[in-house]
């Protein structure tokens, strides 16, 4: 089986959280009739610009019916949003009918910059089902928890998507955690990130999004310009590298932790 996918690399302003959503919604309007589309994490703005429940509502209803117009399921990234009394950094899963079938809500939220002062961690990572695939998702720093992704491809998951804003000083690091994430768990591994922005200690986020296979061999390699970047993903590969590789095996017939 193939799967086409789309990473959308996304020129934020971090500061104009309305002239993002009206540039992305308009870069999605564009995208038609690939299977999975990835967003950046924080693509409306910095973390200090939560989406209200009504905003997220409204995004979410636009969102929705741009995936079913164009016929792709659409994974929302991470958008900081409040939901009851307490905030998240929340990636929603859209299908192709335009309906909202689960949401994946950050694990660890980054101690570096205090985003705990702000935002509450996760507590689950499911696995979701689009078009008879099943994906898994950590959220920009989730990367850095092994055990998350190990978890998700126990799981099942094939493919594990990685909507990050992340600087460009630590690029290379993040070339290096996503092809190990790749390798150990015989998965696809997708980083999507913003470019030509600010991170929150004004340092350059300037994209070079990833798409590893299970093998570790970089199947895209983004630049720096803000593009949406399609990938074919032949997931047959999985199966075939797991004859030879059988890390999942093993540590479900003699578990170390």
């Amino acid at each position: 089986m193939k799967l086409r996918i789309a990473l959308v690399q996304f020129g934020r302003d971090r500061w104009n959280k309305t002239r993002n959503v009206e540039r992305m919604l308009s870069t999605l309007s564009e995208i038609k009739n690939l299977d999975v589309v990835c967003l950046p994490e924080a693509w409306t703005g910095g973390g200090e610009l939560f989406l209200e429940e009504k905003e997220r509502e409204s995004l979410l209803s636009s969102l929705c019916e741009l995936a079913a117009e164009n016929n792709y399921n659409l994974l929302t990234g991470g958008l900081f949003n409040r939901r009851g009394e307490k905030n998240f950094d929340t990636c929603h899963i859209i299908n192709r009918d335009g309906k909202v079938i689960g949401f994946y809500d950050k694990r660890f939220p980054s101690t570096a910059f205090n985003e705990r002062d702000f935002c509450s961690p996760g507590d689950a990572s499911p696995v979701f089902k689009v078009d008879d695939v099943k994906i898994g998702i950590v959220i920009c720093v989730d990367a850095l928890y092994p055990e998350l992704a190990r978890n998700l491809a126990l799981n099942n998951a094939c493919i594990i998507f990685n909507p990050s804003n992340i600087p460009e000083n630590r690029s290379e690091l993040w070339k290096h955690v996503s092809v190990t994430r790749a390798v150990e768990n015989t998965v696809f591994y997708v980083f999507v990130n913003n470019t030509n922005t600010l991170y929150p200690d004004e340092r350059m986020v300037k994209g070079n999004s990833l798409v590893v296979a299970p093998d570790g061999e970089m199947i895209l390699e983004a630049g720096e310009e803000e593009k949406v970047f399609q990938s074919d993903l032949d997931l047959s590969q999985i199966d075939k590298i797991r004859k030879r590789w059988r890390y999942l095996d093993d540590i479900r017939q003699q578990p170390v932790y």
